[in-house]
């Protein structure tokens, strides 16, 4: 929940015109196994192709007539692999030729790719997913569970946690002044420090973010400094301004404007790729650790509360209406596709809610029921293994900061 900031409508005009290059492709569509084969094959043709090289495709359908466009299968093919930082060449110059074929057999249709890259040949096999068997496993109705793991007075921006071993916990809580530290043996408290973070530049709306490395170095992020946790041997931190505003996100680095609520829309990728989207609160795109899907595939909260749906092109293929600025994608809990969480779209005087998308065929489906929060939702993050997610909410009734974490369990 962040109040977009005064000539919001400005800034993502003109950031959307620098979005990308010109004269890209309009964006097609294929039905959901399609889609998802594609990426899947493209995923498996990205790892064989060795990094930043060129490519050339070849497409046949040797099927009995395959129910697409093959235009539309080339199309996105091609732009997920140069989204992950390879690019399209002619034949002639290309290091590899990729010869997309599709088939079919018993149990339907397949797209298979050869990749030749000089005197060797590597193939890759993506299914298509039939529809009925789709809708089968889609069958259990998705719960959001949550587990409020500590409440207190003091505002809290992001939360983390983590064990030396079997007995030994710490709990790191990011607030807007200081990071606080507490251990646990056993269950039992031992420890409870706070070390304070001068910040750099002042936001109306100030947001935070913790990132472990293990359970005794830990990166703050906050107001334009940059933190990190020295245990020698008693806790203490240094800050420093971070350079760029690069914050960390998994594979992806996401600059922050200090002294706004926002991210400016470029983004850098782990394989010196960068991309350009409208300026946004948050962000989700498919985990790595937990989906197969493609990493080009982005849903931006933007300013101006719209949430768009990219594809590997500068323009978005679909828009949704009705979400919040804070999204965080989850393993896919009860089906085979991408599911992002979304708060609502109220403000911070109201009670919140926290709904589970599915994202099929570039729509954006709601399963299942809302969880209904206590007060506003302030932040809502990604955990480290794709599962779960962390938020924070202020509980209007008794005035509490909680922190939580959110997970999808599967019911009927």
């Amino acid at each position: 929940m962040h109040p977009p900031p005064l000539r919001s409508a400005l800034v993502v005009l003109c950031l959307g015109c620098a979005a990308g290059p010109t004269g890209a492709q309009s964006p097609v569509q294929l039905p959901s196994s399609w889609n998802e084969a594609v990426y899947a094959l493209a995923e498996k043709v990205a790892a064989a192709l060795a990094p930043s090289q060129s490519f050339s495709i070849e497409l046949n359908d040797i099927s009995a007539k395959a129910p697409v466009e093959l235009a539309g299968i080339r199309q996105i093919f091609e732009a997920d692999l140069t989204a992950r930082g390879d690019r399209s060449a002619a034949p002639a110059s290309a290091d590899a030729l990729v010869h997309v074929t599709v088939s079919q057999d018993i149990d339907g249709y397949l797209l298979v790719a050869e990749i030749h890259r000089g005197e060797t040949q590597q193939v890759a096999i993506a299914p298509v997913a039939k529809t009925e068997e789709a809708s089968a496993q889609l069958s259990p109705v998705p719960g959001i569970a949550r587990k409020i793991i500590w409440q207190q007075s003091r505002p809290i921006l992001d939360f983390a946690q983590a064990a030396t071993d079997a007995s030994h916990t710490y709990w790191y809580f990011l607030e807007p002044d200081r990071l606080v530290v507490y251990e646990f043996n056993g269950g039992a408290q031992v420890l409870g420090e706070a070390r304070p973070i001068s910040k750099l530049y002042t936001s109306r709306d100030l947001r935070g973010r913790l990132v472990l490395d293990d359970a005794t170095h830990v990166k703050a992020f906050i107001g334009g400094v940059r933190c990190e946790t020295v245990w020698n041997p008693s806790f203490a931190l240094e800050c420093h301004e971070n350079p760029g505003q690069q914050w960390p996100m998994g594979q992806v680095s996401w600059p922050i404007d200090p002294s706004k609520n926002f991210f400016s829309g470029n983004m850098a990728f782990a394989n010196s790729l960068e991309e350009k989207f409208p300026a946004f609160y948050s962000a989700a795109s498919p985990s790595q650790a937990s989906s197969s899907q493609s990493t080009s595939r982005w849903a931006i909260a933007g300013l101006d509360g719209q949430v768009r749906l990219f594809e590997g092109a500068a323009e978005p293929v679909s828009t949704f209406a009705g979400w919040g600025s804070d999204i965080a994608s989850v393993a896919p809990a009860c089906g085979l596709s991408w599911q992002v969480l979304a708060a609502g779209p109220g403000d911070w005087t109201q009670p919140d809610q926290l709904q589970l998308y599915e994202i099929l065929s570039r729509r954006a489906i709601a399963v299942g029921q809302p969880m209904q929060a206590s007060g506003p939702i302030l932040a809502l993050w990604s955990a480290d293994d794709g599962k779960s997610a962390r938020m924070i909410s202020r509980n209007l009734d008794t005035g509490l900061y909680e922190a939580s974490i959110v997970s999808i369990s599967c019911g009927n």
